[in-house]
């Protein structure tokens, strides 16, 4: 899908609610941080797998208010938004019900078997085993392991939403949830992992190949928006690289906030054991 800045929507409507009964207040409970960060959609297919939501586990608790929060927006008291958070008990239930869309081309077995064992050895610690009954260990993973770009993750930590979300209706009423920032991201789960591209949480790398060999990461890519453009090889979208970032369409990874970098683990796999675990994530 591509970036959005969701994270700033909530941040901006919430500054002007009040804790207790979200009613509008004139003067802000906070200011908001004067940069942007840009998130990749999650699968909405892992929720159910989630022991709290967003890439950093920030958010903890009861998901139903975690998933309603930005309709703050629209709401114009607490009482209004009991409603809005009743309803969003079925959304959750649907959301639950979810699966994870099949791979719709050719899937060498003999490869993806190959590739289930290099899988087992050197990912399903932190991102889980597939065969049922399926694990999923919900691991956080420190940012001086992980390496990807750290502004999401301190985001939370600086914003002033954070403080404002703690002491508000959202964690104070019951079912309570709260934001607990922390250092690092959550492993996903990888299942459906073929359609989920561009890759890393700020959708910084556009296929599974570049994603597992570092040193081919494009620093300037543009996909093709008009059309579907699928890269069942390399498994992502085909891009074309650029030599700046000047157009609006093209991902820029020397931004603050989008770097392509972290995500080290592949560069240890030789070039036959890497195209053998991306055939086998097309199974999951």
């Amino acid at each position: 899908m591509g970036v959005n800045p969701a994270a700033r929507l909530a941040e901006s409507c919430m500054k002007h609610r009040n804790l207790s009964d979200l009613t509008y207040i004139e003067e802000p409970y906070y200011e908001t941080q004067d940069y942007n960060i840009g998130s990749d959609v999650p699968p909405l297919w892992h929720v159910k797998k989630k022991n709290a939501l967003y890439y950093t586990g920030v958010g903890q608790g009861d998901f139903t208010k975690l998933l309603m929060q930005a309709s703050v927006l629209a709401v114009p008291d607490s009482a209004y938004a009991r409603q809005v958070q009743e309803h969003f008990v079925d959304v959750l239930a649907w959301l639950n019900s979810l699966q994870p869309p099949t791979y719709p081309y050719a899937i060498d077995q003999t490869q993806a078997l190959a590739g289930k064992s290099i899988f087992t050895d050197h990912c399903a610690k932190c991102h889980g085993t597939y065969d049922e009954p399926e694990t999923y260990p919900n691991k956080l993973i420190a940012m001086a392991v992980i390496q990807t770009d750290s502004l999401y993750a301190t985001y939370a930590m600086k914003s002033g939403i954070t403080d404002w979300y703690n002491k508000s209706w959202f964690a104070t009423s019951a079912p309570k949830s709260n934001l607990i920032p922390s250092y690092g991201y959550i492993a996903p789960p990888l299942d459906g992992i073929w359609a989920t591209a561009p890759y890393l949480h700020n959708g910084a790398v556009p296929t599974l190949e570049d994603l597992l060999n570092s040193r081919q990461r494009p620093t300037f890519w543009k996909r093709n928006l008009e059309q579907y453009d699928f890269d069942p090889i390399k498994v992502g979208w085909n891009y074309e690289t650029k030599s700046n970032g000047t157009s609006k369409f093209t991902y820029d990874t020397t931004l603050p906030g989008y770097s392509n970098i972290g995500h080290y683990f592949g560069d240890e796999l030789t070039p036959a054991e890497r195209k053998a675990v991306i055939e086998y994530l097309k199974t999951l």
